[in-house]
């Protein structure tokens, strides 16, 4: 009877403590039957940014690798809802207890099969603020978005690009990514192949949204120094997480060689970028309106040789489309500008 007894005063004391946590929660707090209260919004009344993962194919059944993350700022614990609309086929919602106040990151999965090709606005509602978000869908296997990359780099991927005004008899060419690759500091980077015979390469670590050339400090296909060293550096040209005016440089790089009107100088340069623009504004361009459009400015600083500042030489900006990449470029100031425009609606794998 003694061994029965000391086998039972265990499992009382844990009943005894699991009926005092549920009373503490369930009686005391109202714990599990509250409702959690918090906002989508900053504190200016702003949405915070909500980021899209996964790739998105028509008449395939999104997984577990499609959900959207939103930054939601919890005032209260208990239980929470947040979802979407139902757009093009799809839709997001998750669910779940939060056991502690505060700033924090939540997961929203996507369900559905998407129906259509193109780009799909959504509303992501929680407690009465709601926020949009934006997915591109893109052909099964072929021709026409590129997922969640706003520059991609799969295989057989290219685009049609015209210069205007033309340089020479050059007005148009076309640019195709290869399957060669291979790794730097952990950035797999693809070829691509211009039709006028140069290549370039391109990077993307997906863990922070950035994308990486292995260049020059030059605009993408278009040359500023008369020579430089047969010797690149890697930079970030994109960062899609980047908010609105923030800036970033390159490493000074040379050196190169510049000549302006006769005049030839020695130097280093570098490049630095500022986000100007994130999905605000529908773009338009060789006939297609894109969605999701990123604009990145760009200025190529010279500093000649003894000296002791770096001046602007040219200024720029890129426009990347989600699913679909660079889809045009202006170069320089009115009315000397140069543009490098894609002429129809790339085809992406």
């Amino acid at each position: 009877m003694r061994k029965i007894t000391l086998r039972i005063i265990p499992a009382l004391l844990a009943v005894a403590m699991f009926v005092s946590c549920e009373k503490e929660y369930s009686l005391e707090n109202g714990g599990f039957s509250m409702t959690a209260m918090g906002t989508l919004l900053d504190s200016l009344g702003n949405c915070k940014q909500i980021i899209v993962n996964g790739s998105y194919n028509v008449d395939v059944n999104l997984t577990s690798a499609n959900f959207v993350q939103a930054n939601v700022n919890f005032t209260s614990t208990g239980k929470y809802k947040i979802y979407s609309d139902t757009v093009n086929g799809m839709w997001f919602q998750d669910s779940g207890f939060i056991t502690s106040s505060g700033a924090q990151k939540v997961s929203i999965r996507g369900y559905g099969k998407p129906i259509l090709p193109k780009s799909s606005d959504f509303i992501l509602n929680f407690n009465g603020t709601g926020c949009t978000f934006n997915v591109s869908v893109s052909v099964s296997g072929g021709s026409g978005g590129g997922g969640s990359d706003y520059f991609p780099t799969t295989k057989a991927s290219n685009w049609t690009y015209r210069y205007s005004p033309s340089i020479g008899n050059i007005d148009t060419f076309r640019v195709e990514a290869l399957v060669d690759s291979f790794k730097i500091d952990s950035l797999m980077y693809y070829q691509f192949a211009r039709s006028l015979g140069d290549t370039f390469y391109f990077a993307k670590n997906s863990a922070i949204g950035n994308y990486y050339a292995l260049s020059t400090i030059d605009f993408d296909y278009a040359f500023i120094f008369d020579s430089v060293p047969q010797l690149l550096i890697t930079y970030p040209f994109l960062k899609e997480r980047a908010l609105v005016n923030e800036s970033w440089e390159t490493q000074e790089y040379g050196t190169v060689k510049l000549t302006t009107a006769g005049v030839t100088e020695y130097g280093v340069t570098k490049a630095s970028f500022t986000i100007i623009s994130k999905n605000t504004v529908p773009y338009t361009v060789g006939g297609s309106t894109y969605q999701n459009v990123i604009a990145v400015g760009r200025k190529i600083l010279f500093k000649p040789t003894n000296g002791t500042s770096f001046r602007t030489i040219l200024t720029g900006t890129s426009y990347y489309a989600k699913g679909f990449g660079l889809i045009d470029q202006v170069l320089g100031t009115s009315p000397s500008t140069q543009s490098i425009s894609l002429i129809r609606l790339p085809t992406i794998y």
